[in-house]
């Protein structure tokens, strides 16, 4: 693999990440609505889950990934129904306040695993990766070393672009303090994780 090949495949996985999407949108009303370290540790799901299917992409497993579809079908599903459930109650709740209390008592792994969710519910992207891979790299030349470079790129990218997410969107959710700001802030993030929830489970 040569560097300039790397550097390109970098630069695609990057733009791929960091362009809006269920998975960017997911981190953002997190992080504005529950704080930066839940969106990032969804960030982190959500690295997690490319990192799987980028690696059945370069084990040639796309066929049998769209065998077993139905899995990734119910990992969206749940997702999307996750969301819109935390939507909806964010919504109907009173005041930010209140709502935030039960979401400290929440487990912490349920963003990750909702990022999991996310990313693994979206069967399109294994075909992105099985697709923009053989355009940029040498698979027929490819060392094991490089193939896991290759995920530790998916990796770090998807942790970079969603932490960058998760901080800005965790730095908004300061501003709302007072309680009408805070019920703004629910209808808010409320409406975008209905939304979003919406968006995943039609696509």
């Amino acid at each position: 693999m040569t560097l300039t090949a790397f550097l390109a495949y970098c630069a695609a996985i990057t733009f791929a990440a960091a362009t809006p999407g269920p998975a960017v949108f997911t981190v953002i009303t997190n992080g504005v609505s529950r704080g930066f370290v839940r969106a990032f540790l969804a960030g982190l799901g959500i690295a997690a889950g490319d990192a799987v299917l980028v690696t059945l992409a370069l084990l040639g497993l796309v066929a049998l990934a769209q065998t077993f579809e139905w899995v990734f079908l119910i990992l969206k599903y749940a997702g999307a129904a996750y969301l819109m459930f935390l939507g909806i109650r964010m919504w109907l709740s009173a005041s930010a306040r209140s709502n935030g209390l039960e979401v400290t008592q929440a487990r912490l792994s349920r963003s990750f695993y909702l990022g999991i969710s996310i990313a693994l519910g979206n069967p399109k992207a294994i075909l992105f990766h099985a697709s923009i891979m053989p355009l940029i790299l040498d698979l027929n030349a490819m060392t094991f070393a490089e193939g896991l470079l290759v995920v530790a790129v998916v990796i770090g990218v998807n942790i970079i672009t969603m932490g960058v997410y998760a901080v800005l969107a965790g730095q908004a959710s300061s501003w709302f303090k007072t309680p009408r700001r805070m019920r703004l802030m629910n209808r808010f993030a409320g409406g975008a994780m209905i939304g979003t929830g919406a968006l995943i489970a039609a696509r």
